[in-house]
C-alpha cells in the first residue's frame, strides 16, 4: 500500500534562512532530517521553539545517550512512528552503542531480551506512559532507583516530545526517506 503524504515538506529552497541555518548546524545528526525540517517549515515559529527543546533533550540533556535512545525507539515503536523509528534506529542508536540486536529487541516484548535492570525500567516506563499516560508505583520505584530526579523528569519529557513528534509526523504521513 502506498502512503500519500498529507502535507508535503516545503522544499529547502523555500525555508526561512534561520531554519536552513538550524539544519546546517545539525549536520552531526546525519542525513534524513530534511523531511522533518521541511514539514516544520510550514510553521516556522513552532519549528524554532520545538527544535530548541529537541536539541536540549537529544544533545544537551542529562540522560545517558543509551537511555534516551531506548526511550525514543520504544516510544516510536509503540506509537507506530516509522519516521522517528527509522531516524533513530539507523543513525542515533548505533552511535550510543546499542547493537543491532538490541535495537531490534526494543520492538519486541521486554521479557524476550536480557535487558539490564536500568534498561528494563526505562522500557517498561515507556510502555506504561504510552498506554496510560502514567506510571505505576512499581515502575516508578524501579525507574527512580536507576535515575536521579532530574533524569526521571527528563525521561518523561523525552517520551512526551517523541510521542508528539511521532504522532504529528505519522498523521501528516511525512516521508521517511528522500530529501526535499
Amino acid at each position: 500500500m502506498r502512503v500519500v503524504t498529507r502535507l508535503a515538506p516545503v522544499p529547502r529552497t523555500l525555508w526561512p534562512r534561520p531554519l536552513q541555518d538550524v539544519l546546517e548546524g545539525s549536520r552531526a545528526d546525519g542525513e534524513g532530517r530534511e523531511n522533518l525540517f521541511g514539514t516544520l517549515a510550514h510553521h516556522p515559529p513552532l519549528a524554532y521553539a520545538w527544535l530548541g527543546l529537541v536539541r536540549l533533550l537529544t544533545h544537551d540533556g542529562l540522560l545517558p545517550a543509551r537511555t534516551r535512545e531506548l526511550a525514543v525507539l520504544r516510544t516510536s515503536h509503540r506509537l507506530g512512528s516509522a519516521y522517528v523509528w527509522a531516524r533513530h534506529a539507523e543513525h542515533a542508536a548505533p552511535l550510543t552503542g546499542l547493537t543491532g540486536a538490541e535495537t531490534a529487541a526494543v520492538g519486541g516484548p521486554v521479557a524476550d531480551h536480557l535487558w539490564s535492570a536500568a534498561d528494563r525500567a526505562v522500557l517498561e516506563a515507556v510502555d506504561e506512559l504510552v498506554a496510560d499516560a502514567d506510571l505505576s508505583d512499581d515502575v516508578w520505584d524501579r525507574l527512580s532507583a536507576v535515575l536521579d530526579e532530574p533524569r526521571v523528569v527528563e525521561l518523561l519529557m523525552v517520551v512526551g516530545q517523541c510521542a508528539t513528534a511521532g504522532m504529528a509526523l505519522r498523521a501528516l504521513r511525512t516521508p521517511v526517506g528522500g530529501t526535499t
